[in-house]
């Protein structure tokens, strides 16, 4: 599934990290009652871990994409065999929540920026289905989460206790920001200050362990990434960051997972 800010190819790193955090925190005698992903997005991480044997709770704000991930879950998402501009910007105006919508708005959108181009217009000679593409995505990942429970909820209306919890905030860039939209119309803001409070909060009373490329001096490193990461697709701006994806956990829980 193309998403902006996703997982999809980290996932598969960043999972076993967590498997390991996981099981040393239960040989620790700390016995962790929940999984959470309060950003579960794309599910690019999440996909990855539902073997584990405690409950699995996602989460996000974006209330087209919960209602997709239900419908896929529950085998209920009716999946388009093509999807025309003209339908695509049809899709725009449909009132939220909406799983139709979600799959319009990512899956057909250049970049996975939701509703931010219509992505087969800039293929030029390419061949690429991405009605063909997205289905597929969402049909590899049904099985995997038929025992996930999804809600759509601000990160801050949670109220976690003895849970396990990945987060996958909107990274703080300064270069070159990316931007996220619930709707069609304009973008979101992250308060990262905050967002790095309620972390410390939730720290007292779970194992939280965050994806981001920089963290407060009180959050530990305890895994990084080399990645190279493409600041612009566009043919006449080819700027290219070399980033480090970084796994961190605050400083009080060093010794729960060592």
């Amino acid at each position: 599934m193309k998403y902006l800010g996703g997982k999809q190819r980290l996932g598969k790193k960043i999972a076993p990290v967590l498997h390991d955090i996981l099981e040393r925190c239960e040989s620790n005698g700390y016995m962790l009652e929940t999984y959470i992903e309060p950003f579960c997005g794309s599910l690019g991480v999440l996909r990855n871990m539902t073997d584990i044997h405690i409950p699995i709770r996602a989460s996000d704000y974006h209330p087209d994409l919960i209602s997709m991930w239900i419908d896929v879950r529950d085998g209920t998402f009716k999946y388009p065999t093509s999807i025309s501009e003209k339908q695509y910007l049809a899709a725009k105006s449909l009132p939220s929540p909406n799983s139709y919508k979600s799959f319009v708005g990512f899956g057909m959108s250049f970049g996975g920026r939701f509703f931010g181009a219509y992505s087969q217009k800039y293929l030029g000679d390419k061949k690429e289905d991405f009605c063909k593409e997205m289905t597929n995505s969402l049909k590899r990942t049904a099985p995997l989460i038929r025992n996930v429970s999804f809600d759509t909820m601000e990160y801050t209306r949670l109220n976690p206790s003895n849970a396990f919890i990945y987060c996958d905030p909107p990274y703080r860039e300064n270069k070159y920001p990316i931007k996220y939209r619930r709707d069609t119309k304009k973008y979101d803001k992250f308060d990262n200050d905050a967002f790095w409070d309620v972390m410390r909060d939730w720290s007292q009373n779970n194992v939280v362990v965050i994806s981001e490329l920089s963290a407060p001096d009180d959050f530990t490193e305890i895994w990084f990434h080399d990645q190279t990461r493409s600041a612009s697709r566009s043919k006449n701006t080819k700027k290219i960051t070399n980033q480090m994806e970084r796994l961190f956990i605050h400083e009080s829980l060093l010794h729960i997972i060592m």
